[in-house]
């Protein structure tokens, strides 16, 4: 078997070494639906399933609250295990997975993270630590909320926590979280995670991504999502323009970014991400 290295943070960039392997593993990949061992958490796996080199060792989910997520153990030795935990609603066609309750939007609730932990998950990773090989906490958009919740109330047992246009969190547990090797990925344009809740994000590196940057296809894409607020004598025109502005929202929430060729990874501090995030709502 081969070992992979320890150190997962690229010296260089600062970027997780496995970020692009845990974007294929947290956002939906609708082209590759049908495909057999699609590798993301918004397909149902079962225990026991081979998935992009990685086995899935148990299915945590709780029907209450939507909360749905996959402990993966590396087929490579000394690899780190990860839990994936899905995001919201599921993308799968023919079996649907758990829906998720409005109120799991909130920031200052917690109920996916009550799940994680009722669910067994959070003894899971409890379960690595104490086997000498904590895991890694990864999930997009709502799945994130609940990844940093996870890693602000059991910092010690966690090897390090990525999101990916992840919701916020309550203000107050971001501002306590002691969690370290925190990783934070937005795409460039983003807007629905910074919508649905406003809340904060427990403190680690941040980075915007996107394919090619701030380019004309971007800026084009901007002015289509800004003039979808048009009212009055563009109403009929603007319900096809928001449509149009919700299908590229959409796109750029859940794109696979950091797999394609060459993409465009740009670090920002906390002061950046808020610029970042007021931005969204103009």
């Amino acid at each position: 078997m081969k070992t992979l290295k320890s150190d997962f943070v690229d010296s260089k960039t600062g970027r997780h070494l496995l970020d692009a392997l845990y974007e294929k593993f947290a956002k939906p990949q609708l082209h590759d639906t049908l495909k057999p061992h699609n590798p993301s958490i918004y397909i149902r796996h079962q225990s026991g399933e081979l998935v992009h080199g990685y086995l899935v060792e148990k299915v945590f989910e709780d029907c209450k609250t939507g909360f749905y997520a996959e402990a993966r153990s590396s087929i490579y030795a000394n690899a780190t295990p990860v839990l994936v935990i899905r995001g919201y609603g599921s993308w799968y066609p023919l079996d649907r997975v758990l829906e998720d309750t409005p109120d799991v939007f909130v920031a200052r609730l917690q109920r996916q993270l009550k799940a994680a932990e009722s669910s067994g998950a959070v003894d899971w990773i409890k379960q690595q630590f104490e086997r000498g090989n904590p895991a890694d906490i990864i999930g997009e958009s709502l799945g994130g909320k609940v990844a940093q919740q996870i890693a602000a109330k059991y910092p010690d047992y966690i090897r390090s926590t990525v999101t990916f246009n992840s919701l916020g969190v309550a203000e107050k547990l971001a501002q306590n979280s002691t969690a370290i090797h925190v990783f934070h990925y937005f795409t460039l344009g983003e807007r629905y995670a910074f919508w649905a809740n406003g809340g904060d994000y427990i403190p680690g590196t941040i980075f915007v991504i996107s394919q090619r940057g701030n380019n004309c296809c971007y800026k084009i894409e901007e002015w289509i999502v800004r003039i979808a607020r048009f009212e009055g004598k563009f109403r009929k025109r603007r319900a096809i323009v928001v449509m149009l502005a919700q299908f590229l929202l959409l796109n750029r929430h859940n794109a696979i970014v950091l797999n394609k060729k060459k993409p465009v990874v740009v670090q920002i501090d906390r002061t950046q991400l808020q610029s970042f995030r007021k931005n969204s709502f103009s």
